[in-house]
């Protein structure tokens, strides 16, 4: 155990030394419990955390249930249409509130272990047998009230929250991030939903390994080369040509020009140039983009894949010609829950629908030929960081020496300022900047703990 003063010294799990050209990782990071433990309370339950697209809580009633680190929550679009987002622990005696992952409650919130009622204010309106437990005297419900999520927000329709009441607001977190969210939604004026057929599996490793595994495009043609074989092979044999046919050639790293970003707070994008930019949905839209974005903008909306990863637990992937969320939140040490969700236009037609869907199920779903192929490497590599006498990840540098501190030309065109910038989609950059950002965190709130 590292430590200074009786506390956690973070930083000394990365050794960051930029002007020699080093940077490492303790793979202690992934095995030691009490760093989880400061994880969850610093990352996963102090600060802002992706918990649901507005879709999944569309009509009054609707629900999702969900967890911020280890504290179990709901969302609920209440009465007045707004979302709002509480504890899922009866005011009472603690149960679950929600009988299933996602739902409708009908007039109330009803607590299936004594049948207590709450409104979606979070406010309790009914006691069962209130009269036999309280008969002498006018009882003050509010007492039981729901325990509300300190901060909840959405942008462009992705709700965060945080169970800390005085993180920062959720679009000075974002950063610059909000410009691939802004282009993520571009369908719009056209809302987005969440299709039905998501996923949720578990994988033995860290949380972190699997975070590092999303801005890692480095992998891809080594570990996913047999979806790139299998998919050239299908669009030659089965002819099917048009939505559904899979862009597979921009994603092999190299091939094409690309590029990747270290934005704020430990958020990372990458990008590739779309090899067939007519399959991708937008595409049909592509005189309203044209028309309605600068010309640098509509270049990124209709000719470039994007891939952005938000600290600590969401990324949005749409280099191939479908649209992913992909979520993950720590269960201990080795163990790590994710979920992968199909996003798209409300009211597109059944046929990019059914295009959308094919390709999702191709690489996204645990079924498919990608997935699969990242939860074997990431459960082996967290497998591999018990050799502790191999104790670091070493190194985390590809491409660093090269890149560009402030925007390259295809960020000044999308109007972005990261804070650095790479012109190759397969540069680690962004794995520092994850750590960088890891090490502020637990040890600015280990200072605020501690003195």
């Amino acid at each position: 155990m590292t430590e200074t003063n009786g506390a956690r010294d973070f930083a000394a799990y990365v050794d960051d030394r930029p002007g020699n050209g080093v940077f490492r990782v303790d793979r202690e990071v992934y095995l030691d419990e009490e760093i989880l433990e400061a994880e969850f309370e610093s990352i996963f339950e102090g600060n802002w955390i992706y918990l649901c697209h507005e879709s999944q809580v569309r009509e009054p009633g609707d629900y999702f249930a969900t967890h911020m680190g280890r504290q179990p929550v709901f969302l609920v679009r209440r009465a007045n249409g707004q979302i709002g987002g509480f504890l899922n622990a009866c005011g009472h005696r603690g149960s679950p509130l929600t009988p299933k992952k996602a739902g409708r409650f009908e007039a109330t919130i009803g607590c299936p272990y004594h049948g207590w009622q709450f409104d979606t204010d979070g406010r309790c309106v009914a006691i069962t047998l209130q009269a036999t437990g309280w008969p002498d005297r006018d009882l003050d419900k509010s007492c039981f009230d729901l325990k509300s999520i300190a901060r909840l927000d959405s942008y462009r329709g992705f709700v965060f929250g945080s169970l800390n009441p005085n993180v920062t607001d959720l679009v000075e977190h974002l950063g610059s991030a909000t410009k691939f969210i802004d282009m993520y939604a571009a369908p719009a004026p056209r809302e987005l939903e969440i299709v039905a057929g998501a996923s949720t599996h578990l994988q033995n490793c860290n949380w972190k390994v699997m975070h590092e595994n999303g801005p890692d495009a480095h992998h891809a043609i080594t570990v996913h080369r047999n979806f790139f074989d299998t998919m050239a092979y299908r669009d030659r044999h089965d002819n099917e040509g048009g939505l559904r046919t899979t862009d597979a050639g921009q994603r092999l790293v190299g091939k094409r020009p690309s590029g990747s970003y270290v934005l704020e707070n430990g958020h990372v994008a990458f990008w590739m140039e779309r090899a067939n930019p007519d399959l991708y949905a937008i595409y049909g839209d592509r005189d309203r983009v044209r028309t309605d974005y600068p010309e640098g903008i509509a270049r990124w909306m209709l000719e470039r894949g994007r891939h952005v990863t938000l600290f600590p637990n969401v990324l949005f992937n749409e280099l191939s010609n479908s649209t992913m969320v992909r979520t993950y939140r720590p269960l201990g040490v080795d163990r790590t829950e994710v979920s992968l969700y199909c996003v798209a236009p409300v009211g597109e037609s059944r046929e990019m629908r059914a295009a959308r869907a094919r390709r999702f199920e191709d690489f996204f779903m645990p079924s498919g030929l990608a997935t699969s192929d990242d939860v074997v490497m990431v459960e082996r590599a967290h497998g591999a960081a018990e050799g502790r006498q191999s104790r670091w990840n070493n190194n985390m540098c590809r491409g660093a020496a090269i890149a560009i501190r402030g925007p390259d030309d295809a960020a000044r065109e999308l109007g972005l300022e990261p804070e650095w910038s790479s012109d190759d989609s397969g540069h680690e950059i962004g794995l520092q900047s994850i750590y960088r950002h890891w090490v502020k965190i637990l040890s600015g709130d280990r200072q605020a703990r501690h003195g």
